[in-house]
């Protein structure tokens, strides 16, 4: 058990300075100041703190390389990835069982946690599919588009009912390469959604950061991608290196340097209160990495964040 004491935490769009118990790879307690406290104290002066993040990265189950699904991780955790999430391709769907198993034995040596999700073509994208993603605790499925007339001719209505006990994410995929035809079908996918109150997101690339509000969408949150009281300490720390900070009576940074670190590599980051990576020194533990089981996509998301 040991305590950062005024760690300077920087936000998507705010900073301020709290002070965090941590204990058995947990979030126990969070306070403006821990004054009493008189075990071990971490001091966090001249450091910023930001939450592990979650990207994607569906190279990891496609090598059968052991040294080189190691440097994957090693290039992930450089990053600040805590969670990762991968999304086989399964052509038919007779195959979502047996990929699902082979992607789960494929990250059986992961460091970094992770969750599972499914690339489907859009044909795959059904009642009965979905059901099966529920089943299998799948939070979100990538979905292969090749035009605006096949998306206009799925079941939406089926498809919004099935979703209504389980909200599995679907995240487009758009391979067309014409920017006109790209944006068009995003414009008439994310139209439908939206009718439907399906959840979905802009197209996913991999290593890109998630946010907050796509942690939310795949129920992640607040396990990951926050530091609350039962949350993962699954944090970032960096050298506070770029400006003076001035704070207001509320302990609301006005600064837009710091918001600089979202677009750098860590110092030092920490998986479930365990160092992984210090300096330039990344420390790989194979098999630490838990499969997370989401039991509801959606949770503590906004009506406004549902579609983008």
């Amino acid at each position: 058990m040991y305590l950062l004491d005024q760690a300077e935490k920087v936000e998507e769009n705010s900073s301020y300075k709290s002070s965090y118990l941590i204990d058995n790879g947990q979030v126990r307690y969070v306070s403006k100041t821990f004054q009493q406290w008189n075990k071990q104290r971490v001091v966090m002066s001249s450091i910023i703190m930001m939450n592990g993040r979650v990207m994607l990265s569906n190279e990891l189950t496609l090598s059968h390389d052991y040294s080189i699904f190691q440097q994957q991780q090693n290039d992930l955790i450089k990053k600040g990835c805590t969670t990762v999430a991968v999304a086989s391709y399964v052509p038919f769907e007779r195959q979502l069982d047996s990929i699902y198993k082979r992607t789960k034995h494929a990250m059986a040596s992961s460091t970094l946690d992770y969750i599972i999700g499914f690339t489907l073509p859009l044909k795959l994208l059904s009642p009965q599919v979905l059901r099966r993603c529920r089943h299998l605790r799948v939070p979100f499925v990538r979905i292969v588009i090749n035009s605006v007339a096949e998306i206009e001719e799925l079941p939406w209505s089926h498809l919004s009912q099935t979703l209504s006990s389980y909200s599995t994410v679907v995240i487009p995929v758009i391979e067309e390469e014409s920017p006109k035809i790209r944006t068009s079908i995003l414009s008439t996918w994310t139209s439908y959604c939206a009718a439907y109150r399906i959840h979905s997101s802009p197209p996913l690339e991999d290593h890109e950061v998630w946010r907050k509000a796509m942690v939310q969408k795949v129920g992640l949150y607040p396990e990951k991608g926050a530091m609350l009281v039962g949350s993962d300490a699954d944090y970032l720390l960096f050298i506070n290196n770029k400006t003076e900070t001035v704070f207001s009576k509320d302990q609301t940074v006005a600064r837009k340097e710091l918001f600089v670190y979202h677009e750098e590599d860590p110092f030092v980051v920490i998986l479930r209160g365990h160092v992984i990576k210090a300096g330039h020194v990344i420390s790989l533990k194979p098999g630490f990495g838990r499969c997370i089981q989401v039991k509801r996509p959606g949770r503590f998301l906004s009506l406004d964040d549902l579609v983008v």
